[in-house]
This record gives structure tokens, sequence and C-alpha cells, in this order.
């Protein structure tokens, strides 16, 4: 009698098949997966082979693209909350890895059509500011890989490559006639002589945020603007951790640095303006808002997120007349509140995460 019966001879091709896949998955196409948290086998890995190996098979298994693809699309799925947006760099330092940020970061991820569609959108809307006689001047409040490299893990660092995406917008927008201002030299430039990113926190802190409000009314034509930073920040203190260390669990009044916020001169005696910025659902967290000063000034509106929305009111309203904020929306913003607002400068500012358009936008004359 045959060891195998004839069927059972194609389940055990079916078996053995299925354990080669990992093996195959190593020479076939992929997926494109998250960042590898260990690119090579530590030094002397045989010795405490499980804990010094494993790291690096955890990265470099067959299919690894497809697998972790479908994990989170079932967390997606299932509202998973087990996954955590962030990775622990030196010092404690907290990187935020939601929206593909710190692949962005370092260069491995690359969405060359969504950054044309962005730099379409952003030469029309040059276009149409000029023939009004307004300025546009855009920029990107950068990942915080971006901002503070020195302190990612080595094995995020060893896969840094270029060009990145802030690479590609900064080289293209120019050429078409865009003002763009880079955060990255004057940033490394500040950072040399205090912080410029919360440790705990995905955004900028007080001083980043009155450094890149400068450059960007510099690159606007208007130097006289520039608001001091001993005008704007005090001493850096103790504040409460961020939104990244509540993930952690690790919530503290006193576990983060930030500059004492000042509010420079001139006062103003704020007036809501009604019907020159879109409105919004309650429910929604990014509110425009637009408002006049009662002093001279230009009339300045910001397309940006979070970073520009909480971060440069008291700045705005010392140096215009009028000023509004709404957000980017992924390029979709409202085009018609250029025409309600009659803005004299406009600055575009999504943060870096954010600066590749998602979709068609919508609303462009």
């Amino acid at each position: 009698m045959p060891m195998l019966l004839a069927y059972r001879r194609w389940w055990c091709l079916i078996f053995t098949g299925i354990l080669l896949l990992p093996a195959l998955g190593h020479f076939l196409p992929d997926l494109p997966g998250p960042v590898r948290p260990a690119i090579a086998p530590a030094e002397r890995w045989w010795v405490h082979a499980t804990e010094r190996l494993d790291p690096f098979i955890n990265a470099h298994f067959g299919f690894r693209g497809v697998i972790m693809g479908a994990n989170a699309a079932y967390a997606r799925a299932f509202h998973s909350t087990r996954a955590r947006p962030l990775i622990i760099g030196e010092s404690g330092q907290l990187y935020y890895t939601g929206d593909k940020a710190l692949e962005q970061s370092l260069g491995l991820l690359v969405r060359e059509p969504p950054l044309v569609t962005l730099e379409d959108v952003l030469e029309k809307l040059d276009r149409t500011l000029a023939g009004r006689g307004a300025k546009l001047v855009v920029t990107s409040p950068l990942n915080n890989a971006t901002a503070v490299p020195e302190k990612l893990p080595e094995w995020a660092k060893a896969q840094m490559r270029g060009p990145t995406e802030l690479d590609i917008v900064a080289r293209d927008l120019p050429k078409r006639g865009v003002a763009f201002v880079d955060l990255r030299a004057p940033f490394n430039e500040a950072a040399k002589t205090g912080p410029i990113y919360r440790r705990t926190d995905t955004h900028w802190n007080q001083r980043a945020a009155v450094i890149a409000f400068n450059d960007a009314i510099k690159a606007a034509g208007r130097p006289d603007l520039v608001v001091p930073l001993d005008q704007a920040i005090g001493p850096l203190i103790s504040v409460p951790t961020g939104d990244l260390a509540r993930y952690l669990g690790e919530a503290s009044e006193t576990g983060d640095k930030d500059y004492v916020i000042l509010d420079p001169a001139p006062g103003a005696k704020l007036t809501p303006l009604k019907g020159v910025v879109p409105v919004r659902p309650d429910s929604d967290p990014f509110q425009p808002y637009a408002y006049s000063t009662g002093h001279e000034g230009p009339s300045i509106l910001v397309i940006g997120d979070s970073f520009t929305q909480h971060y440069w009111p008291r700045l705005l309203k010392a140096r215009a007349s009028r000023f509004g904020w709404m957000h980017n929306n992924s390029c979709k913003f409202e085009w018609n509140a250029i025409d309600t607002f009659k803005p004299d400068i406009v600055i575009y500012a999504p943060t870096e995460r954010s600066l590749p358009c998602k979709g068609l936008p919508m609303g462009m004359p």
C-alpha cells in the first residue's frame, strides 16, 4: 500500500507550497511596507540569538508589505487602538509615525503625482493672487523627524535617502515662480541655541512658530512686519506633556518644555468678520476665523492646519489690519474666500506630512 494516497499527495504539495511562501516573498514583488526597525543582524547575533536576531527577522520576512498592509486594514476596520503611531528616540524624543510621516521624512515615501497636483494648485493660486495685486507665500511646518533628525534611532538614520517630498517641493515651486520658504535651514540654525519642537508632541514649539511666521512674512516682501523673538516669547518653562505622550499613558503636568507666550505690540481690538471665510459645522475642530484688529497693516489670510491655527493668531493680530485662517483640506480649500476676504498676503502652510494633495482639488477658478 502506498505511504500516501493520491489525494493526500496533492494536499502535501499544497501545504509545502504554503510553507515556502514566506521564502518566495523575499524574491517576488511586494507592497511598500513601513520603515524597517532593524536593517542588519546585530553583531555576534548567534550569541543570545533569539534576543539579537529576532528584531532583524521581524523586519525582513517575506511579503512584509502585504502582511502589514492587511494588518493595518484589519485594525482600521475593527477600530483597534493597539497600534501606537510613534517611536521613541534619544533623550525620550517622541516621533509621530502616523500618515507615513516617518517614511516621508526619511525619503522612503515619495508620492510624485499628488505632489505635481499640489504644485499645479499653488501655481494657479499664485497667478490668481498676482492678478489682484496680492502675494502668495508657501511654507510647510516640518515633521518632527525632519526638524529633529539627530535624535532619531540609529536604525532610522541609517535609512535616510533623497530626494524627499520636501526636497521636490522646495526645488519645483520656485521654478514655477511660487515663493517657497524652506524651514529646514532656519530651524537647524535655531536648534543650536534652544529647542524648536516639543519632546512629547507632534507640533513645533512657540519659538519655531515665531521663526516660521517671520520667514514667511519676509518672503512676502514685508520684513518690516517681523516680530522680534524677545517680544513674542519668554524663557523656557515646564509645560504639560503633549499628544504623543498620551499614547504611552505618560501624561504629566510638567513633562515637557516650551517658551512663555508673550503678546507682541501693538495691541489689537479684535472684531469678528462675518461672511469672509467659510462656515464649518460645529463638530469640525478646524474652525475658520477672521478678525479686524483696529490698526494698520496688510490683510493676511493663512491656509494651514493645527500648526498655524492656534500658534499664529497673536502674531497676526499684531501685524495685520485684518487676518483670517482656514484649513487647507489637502488642496480642497474654499477658493471663494479669496474673493470675499480680499487678502494682500496669502500664506499656504500645510504641515509636511500633508503636502501631497489627496484627490482632485475642487472649486478652482
